[in-house]
């Protein structure tokens, strides 16, 4: 019986008993898609000339610190007190544009000796997270928000404040004129920050990457050309895409439409990666959590501008392999200077969806297994 049973369920087990079209759209409403920028980082998180972020460290208002890596940069800072135990948190507002204003942060300890460089993404050294929470920031300028308050038993040498979110998504960076730490709750005990501390600017998260509300990344895949994905870190931005199903799939074929309007914002090249790894980037990202291979890469079509919602022709992507997510990039777009985003209309994923066993599979599987087992 094993000498003729053990054949059948070995095919069972290796050939899908589903079959599935090939060629069918992979991704659409309700699947997974995240938007990145794979050359953030580093180079994102630059300070504004004399506006580095020892500025925050003096207490004086009418001095900041200012980042163009916009949301997920801050600083990281070894104060010249020594080893701290830190209670509160204060920050206060900048000279102009509030947009700007952070309006979330977390704040990070360390023992470890910095060994992160400046504009980095300072995450060379181990740390724990001690609180997150809101800056409580208003429009004002100048002005000392409220001090927040949390528990912290742990003493320090070193800290790191990031700032996940900012007022205005659309700006072109965050500022901060201050921000103060105290031993004690409410701003009580010492102030351990002071002018001349060792500080440096980095970018927590390496995320350029950055879309309109009404542009989203959700766009790019909703299966109309009316609705657009735009995204402000302009070449080398894109998405990630993986199925809700957690199917993996074949990719074959990708499709673009241009958007609404201004075609010097179209891409004109694309590379595309695969991963079997978990999806761990979040969106916004520089998407590099994942151990990513490069598939293939070619041209949108877009060389001369096709017009406002127009799809281009199919573009062959050279590819054998299952994977469970893909990472789109646009390495280039038709116009750089003076432009100061990307946007696509539509992306259109194709290929072979890997099917599960069905159910008719995995029964006769069970039916067949019985004799097995009592053997």
């Amino acid at each position: 019986m094993n000498r003729i049973l053990a054949p059948i369920l070995t095919l069972i087990l290796t050939v899908p008993l589903g079959t599935v079209a090939s060629a069918v759209q992979l991704f659409g409403p309700g699947d997974t898609i995240l938007a990145v920028d794979i050359d953030s980082g580093p180079d994102s998180a630059v300070p504004g000339p004399g506006e580095d972020a020892v500025n925050a460290l003096d207490q004086n208002s009418a001095t900041k610190y200012l980042n163009f890596g916009k949301h997920h940069t801050g600083l990281i800072v070894t104060p010249g007190f020594g080893s701290s135990t830190v209670q509160s948190i204060q920050f206060t507002t900048a000279n102009d544009s509030d947009g700007r204003d952070p309006t979330s942060f977390r704040l990070y300890g360390t023992n470890d000796a910095i060994t992160s460089v400046a504009h980095s993404f300072g995450d060379a050294e181990s740390w724990s997270l001690i609180t997150d929470g809101l800056t409580g920031l208003d429009p004002a300028r100048f002005d000392p928000g409220p001090i927040v308050d949390f528990s912290n038993g742990t003493a320090y040498s070193s800290y790191k404040v990031s700032f996940p979110t900012l007022r205005n998504t659309l700006e072109c960076c965050m500022q901060v004129a201050d921000v103060s730490l105290f031993t004690g709750a409410g701003g009580s005990g010492t102030q351990v920050l002071a002018s001349g501390d060792f500080a440096i600017a980095i970018d927590d998260f390496g995320g350029l990457s950055n879309y309109h509300p009404n542009d989203n990344v959700e766009n790019a895949i909703d299966g109309t050309s009316g609705a657009k994905y735009l995204n402000f870190a302009k070449e080398n931005s894109g998405v990630i895409v993986s199925r809700a199903d957690g199917n993996p799939t074949v990719l074959e074929t990708l499709t673009f439409t241009t958007a609404n309007d201004i075609p010097e914002r179209d891409p004109l090249t694309w590379e595309v990666y695969g991963t079997n790894d978990p999806v761990m980037s979040l969106d916004n990202s520089t998407g590099s959590q994942e151990n990513w291979v490069l598939i293939d890469s070619g041209i949108t079509g877009f060389d001369s501008d096709p017009g406002r919602e127009t799809t281009g022709a199919p573009q062959s992507v050279t590819n054998a392999t299952a994977y469970n997510a893909y990472r789109l990039v646009f390495p280039s777009q038709r116009q750089t200077d003076g432009i100061g985003e990307i946007q696509i209309g539509e992306i259109l994923f194709e290929g072979t969806i890997v099917p599960e066993p069905t159910s008719i599979a995995l029964a006769l599987l069970s039916v067949l297994a019985i004799p097995l087992l009592r053997r």
